[in-house]
C-alpha cells in the first residue's frame, strides 16, 4: 500500500489542537517532547541515535496562535488514526539532548 498523499492527509487527519480541518492549511508536523509507544509517525535525532518521540499535526491557525497540541497521533498507511492525549504520555528526558548543546550552546533549545 502506498504512503498517503497530502490531499488524503488533509481530508482524514484533524488538527491536534483545535480538531479543525486541514483542508485549507499546510500540514504542520509538531515534534512533541513525549515518548511514543507506537511505530509511526515518530521523530528522533540521528546524531544522537534516539528515536521514538511523539508528533502532532496542527493547522496554520493554531500554529500562528501558538496553541499547544492536545493529542499526539499514530496513523497507518491507510490513515486509520489513533489519538493519544498529550498529558498522558511520558515526558522525554531532556538530558538525552545535552550533547547537542555541547556542540552549539543555546542553538537547539530542546525541551524549552
Amino acid at each position: 500500500m502506498p504512503m498517503p498523499n497530502a490531499r488524503e492527509i488533509r481530508v482524514k487527519i484533524k488538527c491536534c489542537a483545535c480538531g479543525g480541518s486541514l483542508e485549507n492549511s499546510r500540514i504542520n508536523v509538531v515534534c512533541l517532547m513525549k515518548e511514543a509507544e507506537w511505530m509511526y509517525p515518530v521523530w528522533g535525532n540521528i546524531l544522537l541515535g534516539v528515536l521514538g518521540f511523539a508528533s502532532a499535526i496542527m493547522c496554520d491557525k493554531c500554529i500562528k496562535e501558538g496553541k499547544q497540541a492536545k493529542f499526539a497521533l499514530e496513523w497507518s498507511q491507510d490513515l486509520s488514526v489513533v489519538k493519544y492525549p498529550v498529558e498522558k504520555l511520558k515526558d522525554v528526558r531532556k538530558e538525552i539532548f545535552e550533547p547537542l548543546d555541547e556542540l552549539e550552546p543555546g542553538r537547539h533549545r530542546i525541551g524549552g
